[in-house]
């Protein structure tokens, strides 16, 4: 599977709204689900680090820059 078709998927599954972006909410329940309750205390800082224009939401790009750097 392409990155491309990976994000496109986690967006599909957890962005409530449906607006084509991860809220801190939406994207606290992505970084649970892959990995785990402890993820909970650390998604504050990934979701600051990578919503690179402070939108305070986690866009399609914004995401596949995240998997680059963890490579999830």
């Amino acid at each position: 599977m392409k990155r491309e078709e990976l994000v496109d998927i986690l967006i599909k599954e957890f962005d409530r709204k449906g607006d084509g972006v991860l809220s801190r909410g939406e994207f606290r329940d992505l970084v649970k689900y892959l990995i785990g309750e402890h993820g909970i205390r650390i998604s504050s800082r990934i979701f600051d680090r990578f919503d690179n224009d402070h939108d305070n939401a986690i866009s399609r790009d914004e995401l596949m820059e995240l998997i680059d750097e963890y490579w999830l």
